[in-house]
C-alpha cells in the first residue's frame, strides 16, 4: 500500500514538472532590425526578456531628422531609443557628470567617433558626424528583468550602442 502511494506521488510530481515546463515562457524571436536599421542578434538578445510577443514601434520626428523607437514584450516596455540628428556643433558637455543620476553610469569608450555615458539602464550618446557642424544624439532607456544593476551591468547596453549607433548615424546621413 505504501509503495503504491509513493509511486502515485512520484507520478503526480512528474506530471507537475512537465506541466510547469510547458507553461514557461521563452525569449521571443529577436528581430533582424530595430529603428529601421539592421541590428546584430548578439547585441539585442541580451536586452530582450522572455515572453510571448515582441512588438516594435517607430515614430519619426516631424521637426528635424530623427525618430523614437520602442520595443516591448508582452505589452511591457523593454527598450526605448530617441535618435536626433543636429546640424550644428554639439554643446560642450562634461561626460563624467552626464550619467550621475543613473545607476552605475559613467563615461565609456565607444567604438565610433563620439562620447557616451552608459549605465546599467540608460545610455546618453553623442556621435560625431563627418563634419564638425553636425552630430547625432542617442538616448537609450532599458527596463525589465534583463537590467543588471551591478557595476558591470553597463556592458549589455555598451554592446548594443556599439552595434546600433553607427548604423543610425549612417541612416541619417551623418557618417558613411
Amino acid at each position: 500500500m505504501a509503495k503504491s502511494r509513493r509511486t502515485a506521488q512520484l507520478a503526480l510530481c512528474g506530471v507537475f514538472v512537465l506541466v510547469m515546463a510547458g507553461c514557461s515562457k521563452t525569449q521571443p524571436g529577436i528581430p533582424d532590425s530595430f529603428c529601421h536599421v539592421p541590428v546584430n542578434h548578439s547585441a539585442l538578445s541580451p536586452l530582450v526578456p522572455n515572453g510571448d510577443s515582441l512588438k516594435q514601434k517607430y515614430t519619426p520626428f516631424e521637426s528635424h531628422p530623427g525618430a523614437q523607437c520602442d520595443l516591448s514584450v508582452d505589452g511591457r516596455g523593454v527598450l526605448s531609443v530617441a535618435v536626433n540628428r543636429w546640424d550644428r556643433a554639439p554643446d560642450p558637455t562634461d561626460w563624467n557628470k552626464v550619467g550621475t543620476p543613473y545607476k552605475y553610469a559613467a563615461q565609456r569608450k565607444v567604438a565610433f567617433p563620439g562620447h557616451a555615458s552608459i549605465g546599467s539602464d540608460r545610455a546618453v550618446v553623442e556621435a560625431t558626424c563627418n563634419t564638425r557642424t553636425a552630430y547625432v544624439s542617442v538616448v537609450v532607456d532599458f527596463w525589465g528583468d534583463r537590467v543588471e544593476d551591478t557595476p558591470t551591468g553597463y556592458k549589455k547596453l555598451l554592446r548594443f550602442v556599439n552595434d546600433f549607433v553607427p548604423r543610425e548615424t549612417k541612416k541619417f546621413g551623418c557618417t558613411k
